[in-house]
């Protein structure tokens, strides 16, 4: 117990102490090699960007760790989740999801050929221009 309150302080402390992040997650394609092995921005922003990947899966994983503990303490037929296997579940979920979105995005690709062009390392609509 003093360890989930360790961390739910830590949590805490480090959401109140933070300042502007920057968010966003273009994809970088393979025929973009340069930008692939080009360092670009600064070290503090990738930083806050693995932070705050890092600190969303703490936090996730401690919900559904608690929320499945809860159940399963109330059930008693579903034995409790570790730290471990919460990580676990959420990583596998995680994949999932971006499957499931990489799917997407392909087919809106399919569907709507030529409606979106390049800008940069991301895709924008296609004006018609």
């Amino acid at each position: 117990m003093y360890a989930s309150k360790r961390i739910v302080l830590t949590l805490v402390w480090t959401i109140g102490c933070t300042s502007t992040v920057v968010a966003g997650m273009p994809s970088v394609l393979p025929e973009d090699i340069d930008t692939i092995l080009r360092l670009s921005g600064t070290a503090e922003q990738r930083i806050q960007a693995i932070s705050f990947f890092f600190v969303g899966l703490l936090i996730t994983t401690l919900v559904i760790r608690l929320l499945w503990n809860s159940i399963a303490k109330d059930s008693g037929w579903s034995p409790p989740l570790t730290w471990g296997k919460a990580v676990a579940v959420v990583l596998l979920w995680g994949s999932l999801f971006v499957l499931v979105l990489t799917m997407v995005s392909g087919a809106r690709e399919l569907l709507t050929p030529g409606a979106w062009e390049k800008n940069g390392i991301t895709y924008t609509l296609d004006d018609g221009s």
